[in-house]
């Protein structure tokens, strides 16, 4: 069922914006021998559930505990309808690990993960940068005392198997990369708790719309999800609007890598760019925060889902917000139990950082009294 319209502004930065806070590619340096203060886990299973592994190495100018995996897999890029303009058609892309404190094998203890997904305009290194996510900072001394996965996910790959294809014939398979392949890949190479009850997603903007579309579609992948200024109904002409221009100045970009090359593009009208990454429109329901609510999707998550919004003007946060409190609707008419805080926020780093340290307390320890960014108490 189509869900009403609502207006929206920008989810995603123009192409300024995409250029300004784009970070080159670096090529770390191997990691360390195993035994050594600074060292990295070597991997038994480097290449496991149809991804290869390139390099496993320490994160440059990061905390000891975290690392890069560069790997490829035929999901990134697929052929399609064409020959493709650029051979290979695989592309490394690189997943950063943050390990806990007191890492080690032990079976018997394995830990929990919590799979963080970048916002448009973004990449890997994004949730760690010490002016964006940082990460490490943001959760020390919290109740997560578990794995952070942090993977690519294209500068405007919006999570999705694109059945479309951009304007050089090949399409990103972003949802099959993640929980199909990262998810199997990750437990087969640390000790995990391998089942849902050991993983959370959480993300912002673009990310946290990916947040919400894995755990409505996978509940038998996860227990526990948080939303920081997402994204929740594409068929808002608002949001539409972003998910089309963003095919146009970013496309299926990875980094740097193809973003100033056409042939990553989409150029069409807003309906065949929506196509291109959503498929037809009857389709959409399966994918769209507010009808997987609607649907029930969110049942499992009950007393272990959460979404965090702002209401400020110009950054588009107050249109986010006014449908982020509408999912809130749904979930709670639903008696889906979930936490829900919403203020005069912005889109912006200075309120996600806190936002997640909220999410893990509420997932992995205690709800706080009040919500995060001074937003009082949370919202019924």
């Amino acid at each position: 069922m189509r869900r009403p319209s609502r207006s929206s502004t920008p989810l995603l930065r123009r192409a300024a914006a995409l250029l300004a806070t784009a970070a080159a590619l670096v090529v770390a340096a191997p990691a360390a021998p195993v035994g050594a203060a600074s060292v990295l886990p070597s991997l038994p299973a480097p290449n496991a559930a149809e991804l290869t592994l390139r390099t496993w190495s320490a994160a440059p100018g990061q905390s000891e505990r975290m690392g890069d995996a560069s790997v490829t897999t035929a999901a990134i890029f697929t052929a399609r309808d064409g020959t493709p303009s650029i051979n290979p058609v695989q592309v490394p892309v690189r997943v950063r690990i943050l390990l806990p404190e007191d890492y080690r094998r032990d079976p018997a203890h394995p830990y929990p993960v919590l799979y963080l997904l970048h916002g448009g305009g973004g990449d890997v290194e994004q949730w760690s940068k010490t002016d964006e996510g940082n990460v490490t900072a943001a959760l020390k001394d919290t109740a997560f005392k578990g794995i952070v996965v942090m993977p690519e996910a294209g500068r405007a790959g919006w999570y999705s198997d694109w059945p479309g294809h951009t304007d050089g014939f090949f399409a990103p398979q972003w949802e099959k990369f993640h929980v199909k392949q990262l998810v199997p890949w990750i437990d087969a190479n640390f000790n995990t708790v391998k089942s849902a009850s050991g993983r959370a997603v959480a993300g912002i903007s673009m990310g946290g719309y990916g947040a919400l579309r894995y755990a409505g579609r996978y509940p038998e992948v996860f227990s526990a999800v948080g939303a920081f200024s997402p994204g929740t109904d594409i068929y808002d002409p608002g949001a539409q609007s972003i998910i089309a221009d963003s095919m146009w100045t970013a496309g299926a970009s990875i980094q740097w890598t193809g973003l100033l090359d056409g042939k990553f593009r989409v150029t069409g009208d807003t309906p065949y760019r929506m196509a291109t990454v959503f498929g037809q429109p009857g389709t959409w329901p399966g994918q769209n925060p507010v009808n997987l609510a609607l649907d029930g999707k969110y049942a499992s998550y009950g007393g272990k889902l959460a979404l965090y919004a702002g209401g400020a003007g110009g950054t588009g946060e107050k249109e986010i917000g006014a449908m982020t409190a509408a999912l809130h609707q749904d979930l709670k008419d639903r008696a889906v139990a979930h936490r829900y805080c919403q203020g005069a926020g912005e889109h912006a780093w200075p309120y996600w950082g806190p936002d997640l340290k909220d999410f893990v307390a509420y997932a992995y320890g205690t709800a706080p009294a009040s919500c995060p960014n001074d937003w009082g108490p949370e919202t019924p």
